[in-house]
């Protein structure tokens, strides 16, 4: 098959065996390819397919598209497909050992030409493999364990190609030689792949992009990580290409679960650029590098953007970025910016605020520009004064959204992103640091009300909170407050207790209220406590009175539930009359610094 593949096009796409796709010559993936990374299940649910398709004797079994690109003639980079030929390759190299030996020569020999390059008459056997050249050379991590595996060695145990090949092993470890050998003529035969084939000089980039676009799975980091890449192919770009794809990998790893890397890449580039579309990531921030990079020559360009990958897989900003999504009391940044902001016994630190923040993601972008900014200032005077004024910002974007969240029914992040993401580039550009319009953004939000105590106040008179998680951590930040322990944030520690029990079936025994009275006061945040681990909980006997629950509120190690002994019966107006004082105890708890209330 020529490049163009059909006359008059220059991408082609053509139906194969994929046996005889590899015959065509090499095929190699890119230095900028992921590892291996199949897990155990994608190899076994393979492996019962085939066996089914095996079965019931189909004509062909198709394995999907892939994407080659012509780099020689007979050597081709593999632009998409490595999971499944490699994984094909080691059922291919399982077979060979089965017919090794001279159990099946003309059946070891076949399976010898899909693993090396190899014409179709010769004689070589799997004895002989570790002089013969591999058709396939995967990606560096993986070359060693691979070309062992092909050529009949054992390996370790460590790493996912390993683990696919014990799982191939394991599959045909009970398989006879005689089910093998049509096994193995079925996969030779019948399993079909389109392949799709692009000449060396169109970007296989744009190709790729158009297959993910038409439903074709890939995450919009891989759709990034492949655009830098394609700055740096020129040879001379070998050791900088070389540095953001070991920076980019070591990324990958740090946040291990894949939506963390795309929390954490999108954080990033909106304080970079602005805001970004989370369902448009990879085009807007595709156009933004553009954009960057329009009017300078390729070696500008290619240095802008080698900044820009240098600083995204830089190790401080992941850790940053895990500080802010799970924060702990003991975390080094945490302690050294409560430390240089003096606010080590304030009752609200920064362990405080992203225990508040980290349910609010929409607000990491500017959690984020705002350590950075503290992070990387090396004048130990101009750190101190940037870490006290964080505080205060991030201070008054805590009591923001909490409030917020209290007031509204459902908060939207949708209604804050553009402006978040704004004030988070803001952030990470600004000279000097004061200059940053963080006071103007919150006060020209359509929320801007909950920013003055009587407006707060007068929304959460008849304020309920439905949802549990969402009440402890109210509850929680009043105990702490009141309080003033740094040790009771741990949420799994307490639950939230309605003091009027949640079923009307249970009314009996609360003569202040009828069915329709409890229907409007059961969820009213002045009907809610807060119980330790460390209390005895309350059972159905405990529901039967008010007068029985109080015994449970007294021995209470939390204040503000404890309290509640000291009420002689449970109304309408007392429930009234305690969301009022809750009310009032959060408006100082998720206050505002000065500056926030002057103009």
């Amino acid at each position: 098959m020529t490049a163009s593949g059909t006359q008059g096009t220059v991408v082609g796409a053509q139906a194969s065996l994929l046996s005889h796709l590899l015959y065509r010559g090499k095929l190699e993936v890119p230095w900028h390819q992921r590892q291996y990374d199949w897990s155990r299940e994608n190899v076994n649910e393979l492996l019962i397919d085939l066996d089914e398709a095996f079965r019931e004797s189909r004509e062909s079994y198709f394995l999907g598209a892939i994407v080659l690109v012509d780099k020689s003639g007979r050597t081709w980079e593999i632009n998409d497909g490595q999971q499944r030929i490699v994984t094909y390759s080691l059922i291919c190299a399982r077979l060979a050992r089965v017919f090794a030996n001279g159990v099946d020569p003309q059946r070891e020999g076949i399976a010898l030409r899909n693993l090396f390059d190899l014409p179709r008459d010769h004689t070589e056997s799997l004895s002989k493999a570790d002089k013969l050249e591999l058709r396939i050379s995967p990606p560096l991590d993986n070359r060693v364990n691979y070309r062992l595996l092909i050529r009949g060695h054992s390996i370790g145990t460590n790493g996912k190609l390993t683990a696919a090949w014990n799982e191939i092993d394991r599959h045909f470890l009970p398989v006879d030689v005689e089910k093998a050998k049509r096994f193995f003529d079925f996969v030779v035969k019948k399993l079909e792949v389109v392949c799709i084939s692009v000449p060396g000089r169109v970007d296989p980039n744009s190709v790729f992009e158009t297959l993910n676009a038409r439903g074709k799975k890939l995450e919009d980091f891989d759709l990034i990580r492949n655009h830098i890449y394609s700055f740096f192919n020129e040879d001379s770009e070998q050791q900088r290409r070389d540095t953001v794809h070991e920076g980019l990998e070591q990324l990958r790893g740090h946040f291990r679960e894949g939506p963390k890397v795309m929390e954490y890449t999108r954080c990033f580039l909106q304080c970079e650029y602005g805001y970004l579309s989370k369902d448009r990531l990879y085009r807007d921030t595709k156009a933004r590098i553009k954009r960057q990079t329009e009017r300078l020559s390729e070696t500008l360009a290619a240095d802008c953007v080698y900044q820009l990958a240098t600083k995204l897989t830089q190790a401080e900003s992941a850790v940053i970025f895990s500080s802010i999504t799970t924060p702990r009391e003991d975390d080094t940044i945490i302690s050294r910016f409560n430390r240089d902001a003096r606010a080590e016994t304030a009752s609200r630190n920064l362990y405080h605020f992203l225990h508040d923040l980290k349910n609010y993601k929409v607000t990491q972008p500017i959690v984020f520009a705002l350590l950075v900014r503290y992070l990387n200032e090396s004048d130990g005077r101009r750190r101190g004064a940037i870490a006290r004024r964080a505080h205060n910002y991030l201070k008054a974007l805590t009591s923001f959204v909490v409030r917020t969240a209290l007031v509204t029914q459902k908060f939207e992040p949708s209604d804050f992103e553009s402006g978040f993401s704004a004030l988070a580039h803001q952030i990470a550009i600004a000279q000097p640091f004061d200059s940053v319009p963080f006071v103007d953004t919150l006060r020209d939000s359509d929320k801007n009300d909950v920013l003055y105590d009587h407006n707060f106040a007068e929304h959460m008179k008849q304020a309920t909170i439905r949802e549990n998680g969402k009440a402890k951590r109210f509850l929680l930040g009043l105990v702490h407050h009141q309080q003033n322990t740094l040790n009771i944030i741990s949420e799994h520690r307490y639950a939230v207790e309605h003091v009027l029990p949640t079923s009307p079936q249970q009314l009996e025994g609360w003569p202040n209220f009828d069915e329709r009275g409890h229907r409007d006061n059961i969820h009213l945040i002045g009907n809610l406590a807060l119980l330790s681990e460390a209390d005895n909980k309350p059972g159905g006997a405990s529901n039967r009175s008010f007068e029985r629950k109080k015994a449970i509120f007294e021995n209470s190690s939390i204040g503000l539930t404890k309290e509640l002994a000291e009420l002689t019966d449970w109304s309408p107006t007392v429930i009234q009359e305690r969301q009022l004082k809750l009310v009032q105890l959060a408006s100082q708890v998720w206050g505002f610094p000065d500056e926030f209330l002057k103009g």
